[in-house]
């Protein structure tokens, strides 16, 4: 049986989840709210998957499992599709900015506001 390496399953799921955000049969605060659930993902993704698999390369560990390439080949994988996620990931989050301003919604940090 052949496996598929867990890193890259992972990013396949995030990208699903990434995709409900485009999905404009979502309603608009739940397509926000998917957008949230990825970053989070990601930022988790990166603390412990990213780090293990650099702990492998660190040790000289070559075997990784459901994979064909070595650690470094995956991170470089991984980087890729993190990569083409991201571009995805920006592309719905200018869209739905759009959206929130059609809506009358505004995005702001704050910065313009007095005490």
């Amino acid at each position: 049986m052949k496996l598929f390496n867990r890193e890259l399953s992972w990013l396949s799921f995030n990208e699903r989840v990434l995709q409900e955000s485009l999905d404009i049969s979502n309603p608009l605060v739940e397509r926000i709210r998917f957008l949230g659930i990825y970053s989070n993902n990601m930022d988790e993704f990166y603390r412990v998957r990213v780090a293990s698999l650099r702990r492998l390369i660190a040790i000289k560990k070559n075997k990784v499992e459901g994979f064909d390439g070595g650690a470094k080949v995956l991170l470089k994988k991984i980087k890729h599709v993190v990569l083409e996620q991201q571009q995805l990931f920006e592309l719905s989050y200018q869209k739905l900015l759009r959206e929130l301003k059609e809506h009358k919604i505004l995005q702001t940090d704050g910065t313009h506001l007095k005490d």
